[in-house]
């Protein structure tokens, strides 16, 4: 038969190969972002990235003069910014993020910001100021949410200040003083959703909450990603393009992190994958180290949360 023809491809070949095309695919992000060619890339990542683009840029801005006036923005879109593999992951990371919680909805969020209350109000030590800041980063203003403004690497942050600060001094009759170094000195990384997120769970884990790390309806998408991140050793942002992405990766991905077969099913349909039936053929098989190796043998992600 035909198909008997086609030579097969591993589970952890066509993670290796995702990861090589890694690069490639965040310079066509980086060109849909700011076209000058032809390319194939999900019409929903475009717009969610150039949306979180555009929100962030705006957010800037308004720290840099105080006002909400979008002058930053066209200029950045007639100009471009230099196509940086640090803030073209972040925006596809981020845009992977927001849908992520979009399709699971926000009724784990809110179970585990009761959780979460309850652990503030009966632990007055560092677990419960963690669980206090972690709630107090969930409730930002949407706007903040949604740019991740307050979730960027501070290298990145600078970088990002630096240039809208730029981009205003171009602006005919533009001559407010530069506010960019207070912006930048006010800044903590520290402050945002993946260090939080990571931190918060290798504490709650140490404390002996595992099993509801374990359970993103019970810790939150952000916690679960989180204890994940803690476990592989692993960005939180790493961790969060593949629970969005899902396939081989997500599957390779629970494999690691120690994930019964049955775990592993009921983990890939709540996160709404509709790859699950192929991606778990073959799941039994996969070796844990190997599929870590695959995954992050090369870290793409823009940071690299620590507890």
């Amino acid at each position: 038969m035909a198909n008997d023809r086609v030579p097969s491809i591993t589970p952890l070949q066509e993670a290796e190969r995702i990861d090589r095309e890694q690069p490639a695919l965040l310079a066509d992000l980086g060109a849909r972002l700011f076209p000058r060619s032809q390319i194939v890339l999900d019409e929903a990542t475009i717009a969610s990235a150039r949306a979180i683009l555009f929100t962030l840029v705006g957010r800037i801005e308004a720290g840099l003069t105080g006002e909400d006036r979008n002058i930053a923005w066209p200029v950045i879109e007639r100009n471009g910014l230099p196509q940086d593999s640090a803030l073209l992951a972040f925006l596809l990371a981020h845009a992977s993020w927001l849908r992520l919680v979009q399709r699971v909805g926000g009724g784990a969020a809110q179970r585990s910001n009761i959780w979460l209350a309850g652990l503030a109000a009966e632990d007055d030590g560092m677990l419960g100021r963690s669980a206090l800041d972690l709630l107090s980063a969930r409730s930002r203003p949407v706007p903040e949410r949604l740019s991740g403004y307050r979730d960027l690497p501070a290298p990145l942050f600078r970088q990002l200040v630096k240039q809208v600060d730029a981009a205003l001094t171009l602006e005919p009759g533009s001559d407010m003083p530069s506010n960019a170094a207070d912006l930048i000195a006010g800044y903590n990384e520290a402050d945002g959703l993946p260090y939080l997120a990571v931190r918060s769970a290798a504490q709650l884990a140490s404390a002996g909450n595992t099993t509801e790390m374990r359970q993103p309806e019970k810790a939150g998408m952000d916690l679960f990603a989180g204890w994940l991140a803690t476990e592989l050793d692993a960005g939180w942002y790493d961790v969060v393009r593949i629970l969005g992405e899902g396939g081989v990766r997500l599957m390779l991905l629970l494999r690691a992190a120690g994930f019964g077969l049955d775990e592993a099913g009921a983990l890939i349909d709540q996160l709404g994958d509709p790859d699950n039936a192929r991606a778990l053929r073959s799941y039994a098989e996969i070796d844990r180290q190997a599929a870590r190796r695959v995954l992050f043998a090369r870290n793409s992600a823009p940071e690299q949360a620590h507890a």
